[in-house]
């Protein structure tokens, strides 16, 4: 056996072997809302609850929430809100931040580990469902919209041969031509 036939067999094992490992990794999937909850309609989180569901020390998850919302300047100040906790163990206060749910993003965005990991693929699954679920409905549209441009070609085609197609064209036009700018208007979002 030459050389490189030897290799690729034990590149290919090894894939095999890591692959197995990979299999056999069990991570607990990340329930959101442990974590997460809503507050006058904003979606928010704290550094506790962060800290507790990514296994991090407390400490180390204020020290990263103050390096990224210092450099996030003016956004930062929006998405970090620093408050205190009282701890029934010691009887003392002690700080903690409120984060938007944008602000969570950007600190997990930093946030390594399993769970971090999980987040983030999660989150890109999560994002992509929306936008199928965005394009799925635009399509939706889409189809109704030429749906109606046919029964709207077809009516006026009617209306033009006889008075009795005529009326019915005024009655149908009154009908089809709203929805069908609505239609057309959502298909085609405007950009502002």
């Amino acid at each position: 056996m030459n050389d490189r036939v030897s290799e690729e067999l034990l590149a290919a094992a090894a894939k095999q072997c890591v692959d197995e490992v990979i299999h056999e990794i069990k991570v607990q999937p990340l329930n959101f809302l442990d974590f997460i909850s809503a507050v006058d309609g904003r979606l928010v989180t704290d550094s506790l609850k962060v800290a507790a569901v990514h296994g991090k020390r407390h400490d180390d998850v204020l020290r990263l929430i103050r390096k990224r919302a210092k450099d996030a300047g003016g956004w930062g100040l929006r998405n970090f809100a620093e408050g205190v906790y009282f701890d029934p163990r010691n009887q003392q206060n002690h700080p903690m931040f409120t984060m938007t749910k944008d602000g969570y993003q950007f600190l997990v965005a930093k946030l390594s580990g399993a769970k971090a990991v999980e987040h983030q693929i999660a989150y890109i699954e999560a994002f992509n469902a929306m936008a199928e679920y965005v394009k799925n409905q635009r399509d939706g549209l889409r189809f109704r919209c030429m749906e109606l441009e046919l029964e709207d070609k077809d009516s006026k085609r009617r209306g033009s041969h006889h008075a009795k197609g005529l009326n019915q064209r005024k009655r149908e036009k009154r009908v089809i031509d709203p929805e069908l700018a609505e239609l057309k208007e959502k298909v085609q979002p405007k950009l502002v």
